[in-house]
């Protein structure tokens, strides 16, 4: 007996759970693929008073298999999700398999920066870990049923660079390969395993003789042969997003007092130091220097600190370097609306000699 197979494939997607998922689980009636089917017909009729008995020949056919499998993810909030500069962004994904025969699953090499974990299927208990530098793993998953569906969870983690900026878009993707399960026993004839699940056209009619495999339009690729399923889970970084502007006003001169002052000696003169953050994480710990020019007397500069809370914070004045430690500016309530942005403003006036 022949095995034949076509192949499947669904488009990348960020959905929970995708939407064939519920309306093919394994049950209690599916037949397991391979199982004999085979039946004869009895006829009984009587000439002349004779009961006769005839018996029809027997027709024989192996249950076709049916390839049925999807692939969920743990994000039960809103796409995208946050997470943070520095830490890990974690997608647990949930493979479950709903065919009527083994079906085994190659997972690609993982991108630098990116893991893989999964608890070994065939015993239960070894943590499997894979990364850039290990090879392609096969997960191996056995025929469930109705009340025992059978899963592995794959863990995927994504070590967020320090240095990644408020708003970028980070993700976990995981692609899945359909690859022909373990052990020939368990494929029957004509495929090796490991090969990665290929198939007559749908269009093929049935044939008694051959052991065929389907699946559902969601899951069939363009090509009609690759058997290979995706998911991507979007994250968003959150982080401080600092950037400051420096502005300059007279206050006020000895000619013209605070009527269109101007910049000449005597002249009162102020700088603004605004401090922003885009970012949705609140910065604190920020530390500022300001180095004003060698010609101004610093020993009678007056300074006005104004943060969102109202707080003053008196710098340390050494030559002619001011300094502000310990600031926090809070963080942005939307990235894409500046009005939302947090910020500090230092204001501070010295005299021109």
């Amino acid at each position: 007996m022949k095995l034949k197979t076509f192949a499947l494939i669904a488009a990348s997607s960020a959905m929970t759970l995708p939407a064939f998922a519920a309306d093919y689980d394994i049950t209690e009636f599916d037949t397991v693929f391979g199982t004999d089917i085979s039946n004869t017909a009895s006829l009984k009729y009587q000439v002349n008073g004779t009961e006769i008995d005839e018996t029809s020949n027997t027709v024989e056919f192996k249950v076709d298999r049916k390839v049925i499998f999807s692939v969920t993810d743990n994000q039960t909030t809103t796409d995208p999700v946050v997470v943070n500069a520095g830490d890990n962004a974690v997608t647990v994904y949930t493979i479950q398999n709903d065919s009527n025969a083994p079906i085994s699953f190659q997972l690609p090499i993982p991108p630098t920066g990116t893991t893989y974990s999964y608890v070994d299927p065939t015993d239960g208990v070894t943590v499997i870990t894979v990364d850039s530098s290990d090879a392609a793993a096969i997960i191996p998953l056995v025929t469930g049923d109705a009340n025992t569906p059978v899963t592995v969870d794959i863990t995927v983690t994504l070590t967020v660079p320090n240095d990644a900026e408020s708003g970028d878009q980070i993700f976990t993707p995981l692609n899945i390969v359909a690859v022909e399960p373990a052990t020939d026993a368990e494929i029957g004839g004509g495929v090796t395993a490991g090969d990665q699940i290929v198939a007559t056209p749908s269009t093929a009619a049935w044939d008694e003789d051959v052991i065929q495999t389907i699946t559902i339009a969601d899951l069939l690729n363009v090509d009609g042969v690759s058997v290979e399923l995706d998911n991507n889970q979007e994250f968003v970084v959150s982080a401080s997003d600092l950037s400051i502007v420096k502005t300059v006003a007279i206050l006020s001169d000895p000619i013209n007092s605070t009527t269109n002052p101007k910049a000449i000696p005597g002249a009162v003169v102020e700088y603004t130091l605004t401090i922003t953050n885009a970012g949705l994480i609140a910065a604190t710990g920020v530390n500022l220097t300001d180095v004003v020019p060698t010609a101004f007397d610093l020993t009678d500069a007056y300074v006005e600190t104004y943060t969102l809370d109202a707080v003053a914070t008196v710098p340390g004045i050494a030559g002619n370097t001011l300094t502000f430690n310990g600031l926090s500016i809070d963080a942005a309530t939307d990235i894409t609306l500046p009005a939302t942005y947090g910020s500090i403003v230092i204001k501070f006036t010295v005299k021109l000699p």
